[in-house]
């Protein structure tokens, strides 16, 4: 079942107010995630995402936008490792993962703004991005030791600055189309889309190959 506000500020209230009613939880209740430990296992072991797989010294560099990524799996190197270190849950590192193919988009949007062309590619970004961020919240209602990897990744002012310029961009660009906007009922299936999106499915079965 999908919501569909007449504007996207009324997009951002309902979300706000779900989240508010999301804060009852207790701990007996829980989130279902799109994939469980086995398949998230699975999944790392096709993405050769783990320690062993870091390279043994892990460069920090915040100068650059997008960072390093020496092992070349299109993680940054150290938001890699910090999710590795994070989360005992492969779950969460595989969530971790999967966000970066959002945000990566936002901050190459913030430097090419062909990136993202269309009204309807535009819509769906901006959803992803909300849909993760809105995720994490309901996962730290049930779980209040669960980092949410968004300031992880957006380590540095500049990395915040461009994504906040990236999800203008992204305003403008659907201008009077916000009755378009739908956000899904469970923000957590998000990552079921997106494990199941053309580009990732190319990368892993690339990577696995290797």
């Amino acid at each position: 079942m999908k919501r569909r506000p007449p504007a996207l500020i009324l997009a951002f209230t309902m979300m706000i107010t779900a989240s508010s009613h999301a804060g009852s939880l207790d701990s007996e209740h829980h989130i279902d995630l799109p994939f469980n430990q086995y398949s998230a296992l699975n999944l790392l072991a096709k993405w050769q995402v783990s320690s062993t797989e870091l390279p043994a010294y892990v460069e920090t560099n915040n100068d650059n936008l997008f960072g390093t990524d020496n092992n070349e799996n299109s993680v940054r190197d150290d938001y890699e490792k910090a999710l590795l270190n994070a989360y005992q849950k492969p779950e969460y590192v595989v969530m971790g993962l999967l966000s970066t193919y959002v945000w990566q988009r936002l901050l190459q949007l913030n430097v090419n703004t062909n990136t993202v062309t269309t009204n309807k590619e535009a819509i769906a970004l901006l959803v992803n991005s909300m849909s993760i961020n809105h995720c994490y919240y309901l996962l730290q209602q049930v779980d209040q030791d669960l980092m949410s990897p968004v300031l992880v990744y957006f380590n540095t002012q500049q990395r915040l600055d461009a994504k906040k310029q990236a999800e203008h961009k992204l305003l403008t660009l659907i201008g009077n189309q916000q009755n378009k906007i739908e956000f899904p009922s469970e923000p957590c299936s998000v990552f079921a889309n997106l494990i199941h999106s053309e580009p990732i499915q190319q990368y892993i079965e690339v990577n696995s190959s290797i």
